[in-house]
């Protein structure tokens, strides 16, 4: 069950979070820093755009999974959560270890591993990427099985196999799917354009 802590003074305000996709092989992790009075829904698209994804589902945090009672997402009449938009960081994520689960699309079920790493006295504005590893997987695959037949196909499948998966990914004849990709300087002109009236919901 969450238990909101009412944030005491303090000189810190800056997070440093490790996020994990669970499950993935290479493993695909960001190190992001913000600060500590961004909302969870800040912290919803500072990691959509760390990954890479496309912000087109249902996401909740939780402290286990989806079962958890008290959850953190966009409330609506059939998804009865606390307001992703109401409640800051600080409020719940305050010493390193303290760590979150946070699911993205319900159907094909990404599930990210969130710690907390460090509690800095750094000025932050705004989210930044500091590190990382492997490229995302691409929306609407099917999840981690779907994703690894994917890459499971474009090696070694059929050449109609792999003519079908590089359409969808609309890879050009000399272009190849790395799972290992992973580009810094891209990710954080994504988190860059994460501009403040951007963090409204709508």
């Amino acid at each position: 069950m969450f238990k909101i802590i009412m944030p005491q003074k303090s000189t810190f305000n800056t997070l440093q979070l490790k996020v994990t996709l669970l499950e993935t092989n290479p493993l695909v992790w960001r190190e992001i820093w913000l600060p500590a009075t961004h909302s969870f829904y800040q912290l919803h698209l500072a990691v959509q755009a760390a990954f890479g994804w496309e912000n087109s589902h249902l996401f909740q945090f939780c402290k286990t999974g989806m079962s958890d009672e008290d959850s953190i997402g966009i409330p609506n009449d059939d998804f009865l959560v606390t307001d992703a938009r109401k409640v800051t960081l600080n409020k719940m994520i305050r010493k390193p270890g303290d760590h979150l689960i946070y699911i993205y699309d319900f159907g094909d079920h990404w599930e990210h591993q969130i710690d907390l790493e460090a509690v800095t006295n750094n000025e932050a504005h705004i989210a930044l990427c500091v590190n990382g590893a492997a490229e995302c997987p691409p929306e609407n695959v099917g999840g981690i099985g779907g994703y690894e037949r994917m890459l499971e196909e474009l090696r070694s499948g059929t050449r109609e196999e792999r003519k079908q998966y590089r359409d969808w990914l609309g890879l050009s004849a000399n272009q190849k799917w790395n799972p290992e990709y992973y580009n810094q300087r891209e990710i954080n002109k994504r988190m860059y354009l994460l501009s403040p009236e951007k963090f409204t919901f709508g």
